[in-house]
């Protein structure tokens, strides 16, 4: 199944990071996508770190030759389905909660462990 819908987002740089000058207007294209993701074979089979990125890689490069900066895929469109818990361990990613700090994984790549994904998309 393939769904592709792009919008096209417009908003003032100035407004969003809050300059008090005018600045160009910028525009962004963004994507809702799905595709037949690429499952793990063996969901139930726990994957070290590495080998649960090099799987979570090949959709990422997936979704990327898509022309979208902004892009929204489905809940389980990196790593498919059917885990059990100790399985997906490979695949989980640290998220801080956002009450005890702020923090971007964009500008702070190094800050938390197993953030590898977060960090590129």
């Amino acid at each position: 199944m393939l769904l592709l819908v792009f919008v096209f987002v417009r908003f003032s740089l100035a407004s969003s990071v809050g300059q008090t000058e005018p600045a160009v207007d910028s525009w962004y294209v963004a994507a809702v996508y799905e595709h037949n993701v690429i499952l793990n074979p063996e969901p139930r089979v726990p994957l070290s770190r590495l080998a649960a990125l090099r799987h979570m890689q090949r959709n990422l490069d997936i979704y990327e030759e898509q022309d979208a900066q902004i892009l929204v895929f489905p809940e389980d469109g990196l790593q498919g389905f059917n885990f059990s818990r100790s399985s997906i361990s490979g695949y989980l990613e640290t998220i801080p909660d956002p009450q005890q700090e702020s923090w971007n994984p964009c500008t702070e790549p190094g800050e938390h462990n197993n953030t590898e994904v977060q960090d590129h998309i």
